[in-house]
């Protein structure tokens, strides 16, 4: 968990950081350009060869260019979250629904999600995006609203996950309220939740079991 000192200590997100590294990365991944150019040059250029001197600066120039636009918005992101932490306000998201897409994005799942946002010197707003949630994070959408740090003046926001995860602990170690639905209400909107991919197969048994179990 980060601590308010050790946030303010971060360093202020670099677009130049970012590229360098985006662009280290995608060299190595995308090596064939560069070693188009130096066997070209290594062979005295060898007008045989000529072709490896425009692949590989085609090649070379085009990792140049994703580079560029990776970073770019990953600095965007970063500076928002950068902001965030030491301007925006404290608030909560009711999660509305939370629609699966089908697609991972550094194998972590794309979601669609509708929150409502709303806090103490927060006017409630609703809003929809996509935001890719971590595997870790996706249980605490379901257990309740999850902070936010909220901008109302723009309306950005972004999940607090640094404070979301004591609320976890606070509410898996508390006695459980008693669920005033019949079973067959909560078996089905158990089959919905399997059905939408919003839990996993030993989840979904895990829970059948407990519920059958109260019978």
């Amino acid at each position: 968990m980060t601590s308010p000192a050790e946030r303010d200590a971060e360093p202020p997100p670099s677009f130049v950081r970012n590229f360098v590294r985006t662009l280290a990365f995608m060299l190595v991944c995308g090596i064939v350009g560069p070693i188009f150019l130096i066997i070209y040059f290594a062979s005295g250029s060898d007008p045989l060869i000529g072709w490896m001197l425009w692949t590989g600066l085609g090649v070379t120039l085009l990792d140049v260019v994703l580079a560029v636009v990776i970073a770019s918005g990953r600095t965007a992101s970063q500076r928002r979250s950068y902001r965030l932490g030491r301007t925006g306000r404290r608030a909560v998201a009711e999660i509305l629904s939370a629609e699966q897409t089908g697609v991972r994005v550094n194998d972590q799942p794309l979601l669609v999600l509708k929150v409502r946002i709303q806090g103490a010197d927060v006017t409630p707003f609703d809003d929809e995006r996509r935001v890719v949630i971590s595997d870790l994070h996706l249980p605490l959408l379901y257990a309740g609203p999850v902070p936010v740090l909220v901008d109302p003046e723009v309306r950005e926001w972004e999940f607090d996950w640094d404070a979301a995860r004591p609320g976890l602990a606070v509410r898996a170690t508390a006695a459980p309220a008693p669920d005033e639905r019949t079973r067959a209400d909560r078996l089905a909107e158990l089959d919905s939740l399997l059905q939408r991919d919003l839990v996993s197969r030993e989840e979904y048994d895990a829970a059948r079991a407990r519920i059958l179990g109260e019978i």
